[in-house]
């Protein structure tokens, strides 16, 4: 998807099961493997992948993946239900979500039990956290993360 037009893929919610919000975080913005360009470019190819659209980014910049995702600047209140409805959450990685297991649980968790997806670039579809497979396997990128 390199070269994506923005204006394409992100539009109001609309209801459709597929409107997710990009997260991106960097504690270094200049770090090549997790630039701004880098996470856009991997968030664009996993949206699509799943054919999901934007309704908007929580990008949280030069905040430290120890952060809870709860009180990011830009990220917390989209998991507070403090902005508009939303269908999920689509990363770069899972370490961007957070930096130790039990941040990036708890976020996952929370996609869970909602019943909201969970897309992270570099993995087929959407996380299904109930499948003890998937669950493992993203416990095993949130350790990885830490």
């Amino acid at each position: 998807m390199c070269g994506t037009d923005l204006n394409a893929v992100e539009r109001p919610y609309d209801g459709c099961g597929k409107c997710l919000l990009g997260v991106r975080r960097s504690s270094r913005v200049q770090l090549a493997t997790s630039s701004p360009e880098r996470q856009r470019e991997n968030v664009l190819t996993a949206a699509a992948s799943v054919g999901a659209h934007f309704i908007g980014w929580a990008d949280d910049w030069e905040v430290s993946g120890a952060t809870d995702p709860r009180t990011r600047p830009n990220l917390g209140p989209w998991l507070r239900d403090e902005r508009v409805p939303y269908d999920g959450l689509v990363a770069a990685a899972v370490d961007r979500l957070g930096r130790n297991v039990v941040v990036c649980l708890n976020t996952g968790y929370k996609m869970r039990d909602e019943k909201k997806m969970l897309v992270t670039y570099g993995h087929e579809g959407a996380r299904d956290l109930d499948d003890s497979a998937d669950e493992n396997r993203f416990t095993m990128e949130a350790w990885g993360a830490q």
